[in-house]
């Protein structure tokens, strides 16, 4: 049977998570790190899926969950904050699929600022990546002195404000 590419739905986010973190573990233990992950309630899913749910997909093959992916925007920015498939489905192109979902969320969404985070020593998802766009970038910032939100910082004649404004709903 072929495998099947849809939206989730609030149903589906519980088995989903057990995916995850078996997808997590898996790569884990492989290089040496043992498990780390444990199936928590999804909590983040559900707010993402109620906010927005054309981020949110899973792939099926006759009734399984074998891949699973979360994205989530934010004013411009858009974060792919899960994308997992079964250990046994790997290199089948599902999590090429589901990623291609997600970024047309980012279009659909107008998000412009795209970001994700993955274990550096994930150099299969990297690669995945990297040829959909998604290229590592390190930001270092390191402050000369520290500023007081609220009050001016020295030397610049700036504020920073309590509360930015970063376009998110509420």
């Amino acid at each position: 049977m072929p495998i099947v590419f849809r939206p989730a739905s609030a149903d589906d986010l519980a088995r989903a998570e057990e995916l995850v973190a078996g997808s997590i573990n898996d790569l884990t233990l492989r290089h040496g790190f043992g498990s780390i992950a444990t199936s928590r309630h999804p909590d983040f899913q559900a707010f993402c899926l109620r906010d927005d749910p054309r981020g949110v997909w899973l792939a099926e093959d006759d009734g399984e969950i074998v891949g699973f992916a979360l994205s989530w925007v934010c004013g411009r920015l858009w974060f792919l904050a899960e994308l997992f498939v079964a250990p046994g489905r790997q290199g089948l192109g599902i999590g090429n699929e589901l990623l291609d979902r997600t970024m047309q969320h980012a279009s659909q969404a107008g998000a412009t600022e795209k970001s994700l985070i993955t274990f550096a020593f994930n150099v299969v998802s990297q690669g995945l990546y990297v040829r959909h766009g998604l290229l590592p970038r390190v930001l270092s910032i390191v402050p000369r002195r520290a500023c007081v939100i609220g009050t001016p910082c020295a030397g610049s004649g700036a504020s920073r404000d309590a509360r930015p404004n970063h376009g998110c709903r509420s």
